[in-house]
């Protein structure tokens, strides 16, 4: 009886160190098989005879295993959760805050959460997951609202043309330079703002959200508003359904209304102004608010033209 137990001791620990190689990612098949080795550590045939026997013990119980090229993937856990798309967009969301984090305990834990979140999708939910992560779709109300003001600022700023001393920090370090900014850039679901170290002449994308403090030097006369930056606008009705980006465009999609929401870059402010104002009311401009200023203008003289 004692050597019948401590054999059903040992079978029961190989499954769950199986379980464990799965469940922390794509095991490799030389790292499985060890599990089956002989006292002194040699592998023999018999090893893959008793691999395959317990990959179909675990199956029995809901667990969905898959080899692909020389690994194991753990598909399926009998405990997998269905999550909505409004939960994986949540997700998804917490990922790209990750950005924001420098690298140390905190940002591990939150990785090592995510990965274990991950782990306990159903199948239903691994496909949405997969199509969401494809469209990065995200809403970006969020951020917009939040950093609003500092957004308002460094539009300020870009419109004046002002040479600017600007404090960001970045992997918990503060850098202090001396900047000409150049453009505000939308990428997915982060702003970023573009500007020219004087010290070093190169091009800094800094995240709107990491810069701690902007005090302005001088007006400076190398840039005026009409240089290139980037414009956002939201197509809506049949407009949405057959506009053709530029080469120069780009959009993650439409809104959560059923506008296609466009990010423009580089293209001259006057000859975009006259083409968007084509487009009537199917056409809003989300920023920058200085550019829908200069439209605004635009707008009011053409009916002053017509009040005489």
């Amino acid at each position: 009886m004692a050597r019948i137990s401590e054999k059903y001791n040992d079978a029961v620990l190989k499954v769950f160190s199986l379980l464990t190689l799965l469940y922390n990612g794509e095991a490799d098949f030389s790292d499985v098989i060890k599990l089956f080795a002989d006292a002194e550590g040699n592998i023999t045939r018999n090893a893959n005879v008793l691999l395959n026997k317990y990959l179909n013990t675990i199956k029995v119980f809901g667990v969905d295993v898959k080899k692909i090229k020389n690994k194991y993937v753990l598909n399926h856990m009998p405990f997998s959760v269905h999550l909505a798309e409004e939960d994986l967009r949540a997700v998804a969301l917490l990922k790209s805050a990750l950005n924001f984090l420098p690298k140390g305990k905190n940002r591990n834990n939150i990785e090592k959460l995510l990965c274990d979140i991950e782990k306990t999708y159903d199948k239903d939910t691994k496909i949405l997951n997969s199509v969401i992560a494809a469209n990065k779709n995200y809403d970006l109300s969020f951020y917009f609202g939040k950093f609003e003001k500092q957004i308002a600022e460094c539009e300020e700023y870009l419109q004046n043309s002002c040479k600017l001393e600007l404090l960001y920090t970045s992997e918990g370090n503060d850098y202090n330079i001396i900047c000409i900014p150049k453009e505000i850039k939308y990428h997915e679901s982060l702003v970023y703002y573009s500007v020219y170290n004087i010290l070093n002449r190169q091009i800094f994308d800094i995240p709107v959200d990491s810069i701690k403090n902007i005090r302005k030097l001088s007006d400076n006369s190398v840039q005026g508003q009409d240089s290139c930056t980037t414009v956002i606008f939201k197509l809506k009705g049949d407009l949405a359904d057959r506009y053709k980006l530029r080469d120069w465009e780009h959009s993650n999609g439409k809104d959560e209304n059923g506008a296609l929401v466009v990010v423009n870059s580089g293209e001259d402010f006057r000859m975009l102004c006259f083409r968007l104002l084509r487009y009537d009311d199917k056409c809003e401009v989300v920023a920058p608010e200085y550019f829908k200023n200069q439209m605004i203008k635009m707008i009011d003289n053409m009916l002053a033209n017509y009040e005489q």
